[in-house]
């Protein structure tokens, strides 16, 4: 399931106060957590026209992932005193068939989080009281080749999506017929498209290859991940919750 749709099933759904999802074992054993991985991230902008086409712009894609993996030292430094580790494709050359599995099993089991654990009568979902009460999810103990010593690994992916003039043209002339027809009918049905912006995050045991703790924030067309102010607010809100720090002096960074 794509981020995006992940996002919008979300939307709506999420207790106030509580959007994460977490193992009931996590508090007990962050302590525990010495050294953090963070897999390479799966970072997307794409320009999306008035026909829902959307094309990858590799340009903006490199500068949302710069501006997101600054955020995300600066956000994990506040949170962890583990050090972190970031991985890239050449330190997992032989783990590439493993990443690439990983990755196909994380976007699965993410969507069957939000329809086990986060009820919506907008969307199909098909809420599991024990799963929410008792999180309890894995990508299996394959994982821990890809943590290379690391006690946990972080996975981290979002999705941009850039409107072209006659996308934002049809958003306003959707506003404006929207508000004529509440003269008439004394409501307001604004349309609005699709296609914002999106970043989920989860943090895996790299010896069991449980799902920790897991969050996903959206936003409308206000939020652009090309500015590093809004990168920084998106991943800020991502961990604004995030249960879990020390009062221990954090260890020195590892070199990336």
């Amino acid at each position: 399931m794509p981020l995006a749709v992940l996002l919008g099933v979300l939307s709506g759904c999420v207790p106030a106060g509580l959007s994460y999802r977490a193992a009931p074992r996590f508090r007990e054993q962050a302590s525990a957590i010495h050294t953090v991985a963070v897999l390479p991230s799966e970072i997307k902008v794409y320009q999306i026209d008035v026909g829902n086409v959307r094309e990858e712009i590799a340009e903006w894609s490199a500068q949302a992932r710069t501006n997101i993996v600054t955020a995300l030292e600066n956000e994990l430094h506040t949170k962890l005193t583990a050090a972190v580790k970031f991985l890239d494709q050449e330190s997992l050359a032989e783990e590439k068939d493993c990443l690439e599995e990983t990755r196909a099993l994380y976007s699965a089991v993410s969507a069957m989080i939000q329809i086990h654990t986060y009820p919506n009568p907008n969307y199909p979902s098909h809420p599991f009281e024990d799963k929410q009460k008792n999180f309890d999810y894995s990508l299996g103990q394959e994982v821990e080749s890809l943590a290379l010593g690391a006690d946990v690994l972080l996975l981290l992916d979002a999705e941009d999506h850039v409107w072209t003039a006659g996308r934002q043209a049809l958003q306003a002339l959707g506003v404006i017929l929207g508000i004529g027809a509440s003269v008439a009918t004394r409501v307001v049905v604004i349309p609005r498209l699709g296609g914002g912006t999106s970043i989920r995050a989860a943090l895996v045991d790299s010896g069991t290859g449980d799902i920790l703790w897991i969050n996903s924030v959206g936003a409308g067309a206000g939020k652009d991940l090309r500015d590093r102010a809004s990168a920084s607010e998106m991943v800020n809100e991502l961990f604004k919750d995030f249960p879990m720090s020390y009062d221990r002096q954090p260890k020195e960074e590892e070199p990336r």
